[in-house]
């Protein structure tokens, strides 16, 4: 059994660790205080500075907003068609004899291009102008009779009958025989031929294409909506891949009706075409001038940033307060591009200098300096090239 001085022993020592625990704790508690007190310091001097801090001002370009004066117009996609054109065909049947053309050439109206086998004919018209002879002749011998009232009427009636027959037997193996000779109907070129020499032609039978496309065709759809703006005698202007070829014409014939599915009506414009720019088949660019000029507000296309909140620029302009130039993100409302530049509906004004150039690293407000770089040449007419 333990003694009250034994006893008395331990509830000191008890009391001694449960001090010296407190005391560690409050130790604890007093550095971390004083570490919490340190980093609050830290972060309310690092609050303070940002307040303070004014971002370096960043290089632009800028170009001035522009009034410019854009055509009315209508833009399509055609299909040249040769202003004549058809496929040479045989009228008669019989076997080739002889191709007197080169794929590909030019043939004037009336050249030769294809004989067929004509024996047979040539017999049969040199007997017909045999027996035309004879009929003539004794149509000749009744005429001196008759003024002598020997020959009857009825015997003139027959031999004038024979005459003509003979006669219309000459001329239909006339015809047949130009018929075996095909020629060239117009001007134009020659395409590539579809037959040899002794092939049995039946009639209908190709030949060659031939198209005279010194003049030719572009038919291109307008919808019915715009259909009430085409006129005869519009300015059209045709060019294809290579924008540096445009040639020019005029509207010459719009489509009594629609079609039925796509609601099109199909507009036709003659054009010269001497240096043959333009192939029967070739898809083009047509675009109508409908009426005058009108005057609109652009910006270049790189000055505008997209989002789907909304399109805005960028309006370089004098700070509120100090020196220097801020950039202030302004929405705009867009219309029609063209080329280089977008028209402005609203948002901005003739004169105002947009950023054209690292419009996507600013905010609004920011400070800004114009750069010295040389702008971009802008056009409404781009012709992109090869570098």
């Amino acid at each position: 059994m333990q003694t009250p001085l034994s006893i008395r022993y331990y509830l000191v020592e008890f009391m001694n660790k449960i001090k010296a625990f407190f005391i560690a704790v409050v130790l604890l508690l007093v550095v971390f205080a004083v570490l919490a007190g340190v980093k609050a310091n830290q972060i309310m001097m690092m609050i303070e500075s940002g307040e303070q801090f004014v971002p370096p001002p960043e290089s632009v370009s800028v170009t001035a907003v522009e009034r410019q004066s854009w055509s009315n117009h209508f833009s399509a996609t055609g299909t040249v068609l040769a202003d004549e054109g058809v496929m040479i065909s045989a009228e008669v049947s019989g076997k080739v004899k002889k191709i007197s053309f080169k794929n590909g050439a030019y043939v004037e109206a009336g050249t030769v291009l294809l004989e067929q086998e004509s024996g047979n004919e040539q017999a049969q018209l040199r007997a017909a102008l045999a027996r035309l002879t004879l009929a003539q002749q004794n149509y000749n011998r009744l005429l001196e009779l008759r003024r002598d009232k020997i020959a009857t009427q009825s015997e003139m009636d027959g031999s004038k009958q024979q005459l003509d027959s003979a006669q219309a037997d000459v001329d239909s193996l006339r015809s047949t025989l130009e018929k075996k000779v095909l020629r060239a109907p117009f001007s134009g070129r020659l395409g590539i031929r579809v037959v040899d020499v002794g092939a049995d032609l039946q009639p209908g039978s190709e030949v060659v294409s031939l198209q005279a496309s010194n003049a030719v065709r572009v038919n291109f759809p307008v919808p019915q909506h715009k259909l009430k703006q085409i006129r005869i005698g519009l300015p059209v202007s045709v060019s294809i891949n290579d924008a540096a070829v445009v040639l020019q014409g005029e509207v010459t014939a719009v489509a009594p009706e629609l079609n039925s599915a796509s609601r099109n009506a199909i507009v036709q414009s003659v054009l010269a075409n001497k240096d043959n720019a333009l192939v029967p088949g070739m898809a083009v660019a047509v675009k109508v001038t409908l009426a005058q000029p009108s005057d609109v507000l652009v910006v270049p296309a790189t000055a505008l940033i997209y989002a789907p909140y909304g399109d805005t620029v960028f309006i370089v302009e004098k700070a509120a307060e100090g020196e220097g130039l801020v950039a202030r993100q302004q929405f705009v409302r867009l219309g029609a591009s063209r080329g280089d530049f977008v028209e402005i509906l609203d948002g901005v004004k003739a004169g105002d200098e947009v950023v054209t150039s690292g419009a996507f690293k600013l905010f609004n407000g920011q400070s800004v300096i114009k750069t010295d770089s040389p702008a971009p040449k802008y056009s409404t007419t781009p012709a992109p090239a090869d570098a």
